[in-house]
């Protein structure tokens, strides 16, 4: 009983009579249009999928990086920095032990045609270091070429022969006429002898006279055979002769191989001196484009061993970006996909992205992982609309959109995982 006026007091009923506050009323209403609300904002902000790798600006024909392959000191700069370049224009020289107007020389002889003038302008080249041996050699066998060439014993012996050949050869020819006339003249006295024998068996003529007719077949006969031993004794000297010609010949032209094999060994070694001495000593450019140092360079100033120095731009206006992204990621990469970009030069916060599209992707890994070349949608406006410089071989971070998803998507994609699971 005291229970139940307890339940009717005045406190009581004055809470169960008061009408509950708005929030208590429309709260699960409020929470409910929350989550559509939620729902409803996920459903337009994408949160999309990315692939993040290192990207590098350039162009469609690279840069030249020129490193120095040797320690010294600059002994020239030719050109200053941002200067347009043709290619093979001469950028520095490290100090060497030999002259580079002597090399220089030197490299103009031997683009040419050697000849006697080339001998001489050898001669008057000094100070070429480690070469001269084989600048020395070259002009001995140079020399002995031309001596050879120009050998008037040679040509007199040569032509010496050729006119005994071409006697010898007549001696035969007139040999032979006296042997054919010789054959017919012991034509005739054969049958005379045979005539003569048949008379001497039937007593018709005397013995005395018969024996003078046989002498004198037996010397036709010994003239014929001394005839031919003569021509043959002709067509042996002549032989001979051509043996000893060709034998000339072939000496001169051997000695003539012999030269010219080492003439051009000791090209082989100076055009081998030329390109190491280019190589360690000397910086040209590789391609027509604008010079830019690497470093600040002045003459006198040290430069070690693979120390990158210059860079030649080329004037390629097509400027590319090339993304390096690791193994794991790569089977997302496909052609055609969004790239964002982030430039360390230039903070996105302030000046924003570049934005690409990936166009071709490399089918064989590297130990750093693949490469993506990707063109850019805008050039070097940024979407922040603001146009930022090209500095050649600038880095910065690349995300390839791989799937452009909802903010929603990739929470069902979340819960997805776990049922799957």
């Amino acid at each position: 009983m005291d229970k139940i006026e307890e339940i009717r007091s005045d406190e009581v009923q004055e809470i169960l009579n008061r009408a509950p506050n708005w929030m208590i009323r429309w709260g699960i209403t409020l929470f409910f249009c929350l989550i559509i609300l939620l729902l409803f904002i996920s459903w337009f902000i994408k949160y999309p999928d990315v692939v993040e790798g290192q990207v590098t600006l350039t162009t469609s024909t690279p840069p030249a990086l020129l490193v120095s392959q040797t320690n010294g000191y600059v002994l020239n700069l030719y050109h200053q920095n941002g200067e347009i370049l043709k290619r093979g224009d001469y950028i520095a020289s490290i100090q060497n032990p030999t002259k580079k107007s002597s090399l220089d020389s030197l490299i103009y002889i031997m683009e040419g045609d050697l000849s006697k003038e080339s001998v001489e302008e050898l001669k008057n080249i000094n100070d070429l270091g480690g070469i001269q041996p084989d600048v020395n050699s070259l002009i001995f066998n140079l020399t002995e070429l031309e001596n050879l060439i120009d050998n008037k014993f040679f040509k007199q012996s040569l032509r010496s022969l050729s006119e005994q050949i071409e006697f010898n050869n007549r001696l035969a020819w007139i040999t032979k006429q006296e042997l054919e006339l010789l054959q017919d003249e012991f034509s005739n006295a054969t049958e005379k002898y045979k005539a003569d024998s048949s008379l001497y068996a039937n007593k018709v003529i005397a013995k005395v006279t018969f024996f003078n007719n046989q002498s004198e077949y037996f010397a036709k006969k010994q003239q014929i055979i001394n005839t031919k031993r003569t021509y043959v004794q002709n067509k042996i000297t002549s032989a001979n002769l051509k043996a000893q010609k060709n034998e000339l010949l072939k000496n001169n032209e051997d000695q003539i191989r012999q030269i010219t094999s080492d003439i051009e060994n000791s090209k082989k070694n100076i055009q081998t001196y030329l390109d190491n001495w280019q190589q360690n000593y000397i910086f040209k450019a590789p391609q027509p484009g604008k010079l830019t140092y690497l470093t600040n360079l002045a003459v006198n100033d040290f430069v070690t061993t693979n120390q990158e120095l210059f860079a030649v731009v080329p004037n390629d206006k097509e400027i590319i970006s090339i993304v390096k992204i690791a193994n794991q990621a790569f089977g997302k990469v496909q052609k055609g996909q969004k790239v964002r970009m982030k430039f360390a030069n230039f903070p996105y916060q302030e000046f924003g992205q570049l934005l690409g599209e990936v166009y071709e992707v490399s089918n064989i890994p590297t130990k750093e992982g693949y490469f993506l070349k990707v063109k850019l949608s805008n050039g070097l406006t940024t979407s922040y609309q603001q146009e930022i410089s090209y500095q050649p071989e600038m880095m910065g971070v690349a995300e390839v959109v791989t799937d452009d998803l909802r903010l929603i998507e990739r929470v069902f994609n979340n819960f997805r995982k776990v049922f799957d699971q």
